[in-house]
């Protein structure tokens, strides 16, 4: 499926670009970069359908980023769904064009379920990343009723704290699991509830009095429950600590990593939360052109920093935490690299085979 293409007003000279780029040969590389480019149509490719977090976020970053691209091509946006995003990368990786005519945004789980999952049919080593918006911090929200207003009181809890669940390979699955069998809290998960919406209603219902979300899903869909109090955050869970965030009685909540009691929780704790900041992160397949790669870097760099893209981030609520293509490719190789040990028993603490 398939959306309108978009082309851009305006041109970038190629010079200024290869200045950007610092390199000798710069001038003659960036010509051959937008040669390519220019009345080229690039493909944004989603693993998940359109309307959601991947659609808003890919769809505005991509009407930027093509202005900032070398010869300013069109684009179009690809929706692939399936299989908690491996469909998508699994055709990214080994169908996908490997000229950089395509670009993806998928799933922020992908190093995770490298070494998680059985079956995958893709390397996130061979990857490459050209940047990420924002991270996926995930925050835990207990129901106000609870009585608990913060991990601490959570620690204490005789009653079980329910979370709604979407499925065993969600991140709204995997927080509660992390807390219940590594951290040893009072907690209890429901899967299959088709998606957030359901989950927030179950909240409402009091079906369950828990859900671990992106924060930027809980100050856009769940707002009305965050301002009116009806929700309480209570823990994060990822590997960068927002400090904005606090708990009900107004402390800064705690980072889940934060918790671990020795070196070895820590990386499982930290392998577990790499999809957070993983986040909205964009890439091309291997062996795209090296020329190629570097300038989709830096457009996507400069993209972050557009006065025109930032404007319309803050008009549709989306939080931008950008980090460049160096540092994202380098977090998903450690990742990887985790010791296979660690991976079985982060296997074990998710219930998975």
């Amino acid at each position: 499926m398939t959306d309108r293409k978009f082309r851009p007003n305006g041109l970038i000279a190629a010079g200024a670009v290869a200045m950007a780029l610092g390199a000798p040969t710069g001038v003659a590389a960036a010509d051959d970069v937008a040669g390519f480019y220019k009345d080229n149509i690039v493909t944004a490719v989603l693993g998940a359908g359109p309307g959601g977090g991947y659609d808003v976020y890919a769809r505005t970053v991509m009407k930027h980023l093509v202005k900032h691209i070398p010869g300013q091509p069109a684009f179009i946006m690809q929706f692939m769904p399936g299989a908690g995003g491996q469909k998508a990368a699994q055709y990214f990786y080994n169908v996908a064009s490997r000229d950089g005519s395509k670009i993806a945004k998928l799933s922020n789980m992908l190093p995770a379920f490298q070494l998680l999952r059985s079956g995958v049919k893709y390397n996130v080593s061979k990857l490459n990343y050209i940047g990420r918006a924002a991270s996926m911090q995930y925050v835990t929200m207990v129901w106000h009723t609870t009585g608990v207003k913060s991990l601490e009181d959570a620690q204490k809890a005789k009653n079980p704290i329910v979370f709604g669940s979407s499925g065993k390979s969600q991140s709204n699955y995997i927080v509660p699991a992390v807390m219940k069998n590594l951290l040893g809290l009072n907690v209890k998960v429901i899967a299959g509830y088709p998606g957030t919406a359901d989950i927030n209603k179950a909240l409402e219902q009091g079906e369950v009095t828990g859900r671990a979300g992106a924060w930027s899903s809980w100050i856009a869909a769940g707002a009305r429950l965050v301002n009116t109090g009806k929700v309480v955050a209570i823990a994060q869970a990822g590997t960068e600590k927002a400090t904005d965030i606090k708990n009900g009685y107004g402390e800064p909540v705690p980072l889940l990593l934060d918790l671990a009691k020795n070196d070895e929780e820590r990386a499982i704790l930290k392998l577990l939360a790499s999809d957070a900041a993983m986040g909205r992160n964009f890439s091309v397949p291997p062996e795209v052109p090296k020329a190629r790669v570097t300038a989709l870097c830096r457009a996507f760099d400069a993209t972050m920093k557009d006065p025109e893209f930032l404007e319309e981030a803050k008009k549709r609520k989306l939080i931008i935490e950008p980090k460049p293509c160096e540092w994202l490719n380098a977090f998903a190789q450690e990742v990887v690299a985790t010791p296979k040990p660690l991976v079985a028993k982060a296997k074990q603490i998710l219930g998975w085979k």
